[in-house]
């Protein structure tokens, strides 16, 4: 019953948002951003990012996370409105946000499972610095996402339904009840946004990354111990996809003697939708096509790792295959798109 309500509620609440922001002409997709909307031709108010904050807003219980919500919240909105348009000033305003966010909340990585790296954050700086990283690669490799529908708020309802379903098997010693509340968001969200009638842009995918990142690594420091243990690398599996887009992309652009903070239209994604779009000739279908079958490629994946949650060397394995199948799909896809 309480599901429902929250789900009816927050469908009221982005219909009532969609229709002031297209009235009001304000946070309305304008195609500016080639490498984000050249797939879709209608204007669609950018509201996803604001049904996820009330969310968080209203279902947290932890207060002193919200300032940090908010900031970063804001910045994506400033990006959207494109107040802030140099990637080096989103960078460094997402760094300054995220790092104070860890040193006032007192949170960092405390265990990664590769040696080398849990060496050095025994020193209490470079586990800042280094968790402060982590997050930056997964707001900015979330970022790259957006723009093919359902694919970010897909992505990420796959990981918390693989979080829940660790918790309905007793697995999770960590309270995830706010999981749940926002999987409900994000379901509303990912409806909308499978008919093109709402976008996350930047406020969306910086505060839904921001939040997820936040409540996986404590999760993963809260279940170290013998008889509630979930591997470290578990987690990057969880977010492996994002985060790899992102370091692909900057090594990809090193290769190319392009700068990384330069956007284009040359992430695997897109490269799939080209391909799609000129079999099925029909570019709404091909764009959320696109998204689905990523996702679903994604879901295989975390169906065979929640069996092994807890196996460290299988889990780094099925990195290394997604790895593997990333980097092959890409050179398969780039090759076909220079035949369409």
């Amino acid at each position: 019953m309480i599901s429902s309500l929250i789900i009816l509620l927050n469908i009221l609440l982005i219909l009532f948002i969609n229709n002031y922001f297209t009235k009001k002409n304000f946070l309305v997709d304008e195609k500016k951003l080639k490498h984000k909307s050249f797939i879709s031709e209608n204007h669609v108010p950018i509201s996803g990012g604001f049904l996820i904050f009330v969310n968080l807003l209203i279902f947290n219980d932890n207060y002193f996370v919200l300032p940090f919500y908010f900031a970063i919240f804001i910045l994506g909105v400033f990006s959207d409105l494109f107040l802030i348009e140099s990637p080096k000033k989103k960078f460094i305003i997402q760094f300054l946000i995220i790092f104070l966010f860890l040193f006032f909340l007192k949170i960092s990585i405390i265990l990664t499972k590769v040696f080398f790296i849990d060496y050095l954050i025994e020193n209490k700086l470079f586990a800042l610095l280094f968790t402060t990283l982590c997050f930056l690669v997964l707001l900015n490799g979330s970022n790259f996402l957006d723009g093919i529908n359902t694919l970010v708020c897909g992505y990420y309802i796959l990981v918390i339904l693989t979080v829940l379903y660790l918790d309905h098997y007793n697995k999770v010693n960590f309270n995830i009840q706010n999981f749940y509340y926002l999987l409900l968001t994000l379901i509303v969200i990912f409806l909308f946004n499978f008919f093109s009638k709402t976008y996350l842009g930047d406020s969306g995918t910086f505060l839904l990354s921001f939040s997820i990142g936040y409540y996986l690594v404590n999760m993963s420091n809260n279940n170290l111990s013998l008889d509630k243990y979930i591997s470290p690398v578990f987690i990057l599996l969880l977010l492996w996809y994002p985060a790899f887009e992102n370091l692909f992309s900057i090594i990809r652009k090193f290769y190319t003697k392009k700068s990384p903070s330069k956007p284009d239209n040359l992430h695997l994604h897109h490269l799939i939708f080209l391909y799609l779009n000129s079999k099925i000739l029909n570019k709404s279908i091909a764009n959320t096509l696109t998204g689905l079958c990523i996702n679903f490629y994604n879901f295989l994946i975390f169906l065979l790792g929640i069996q092994y949650y807890n196996k460290t060397n299988f889990i780094f394995l099925l990195v290394a295959i997604n790895i593997f199948i990333y980097v092959f799909s890409y050179l398969f896809f780039f090759k076909k798109r220079l035949n369409i």
